[in-house]
């Protein structure tokens, strides 16, 4: 992917824009799902690399009661992906590359595979949201 922003969460930079998982999903092998603490390589825009360890790559949804909201669209669920460390959006700019580091296979076999993770938010009774979680959903 390449970077369009970021910006800090508690868990570190939260990295723009969300990942399209179906179409992640057709490109890569099914056991090939990022998982925390997987190896990132990052190619900048003026040509330095670097490494950066996978803090959370999923879904950004929250739930009330029996009904699960996102910013993504229900039929083509995006991923929100998150890189592990202390520095600032500044330290991630624009153009960035981000790859998974090939010499270091995903953790990916755990999840049971893109097919089984694409199958699980089919049947999800969703509402698309442009709110935050725990404000209004309806607004």
């Amino acid at each position: 992917m390449t970077v369009t922003g970021s910006h800090r969460t508690g868990f570190g930079l939260q990295v723009e824009p969300a990942v399209p998982i179906k179409a992640l999903a057709a490109r890569v092998a099914d056991t090939d799902v990022p998982v925390r603490g997987d190896t990132l390589l990052l190619l900048f825009p003026e040509g330095r690399h670097g490494r950066a360890i996978l803090a959370d790559f999923a879904l950004e949804a929250w739930r009330d009661g029996d009904t699960y909201y996102s910013r993504s669209s229900p039929d083509a669920p995006e991923f929100t992906l998150v890189i592990g460390t202390e520095r600032g959006p500044q330290d991630l700019p624009p153009g960035t590359e981000i790859w998974l580091d090939d010499a270091a296979p995903t953790g990916g076999a755990r999840s049971g595979g893109w097919s089984r993770i694409v199958a699980q938010f089919e049947d999800l009774p969703w509402v698309p949201s442009s709110s935050e979680p725990g404000e209004d959903p309806m607004t």
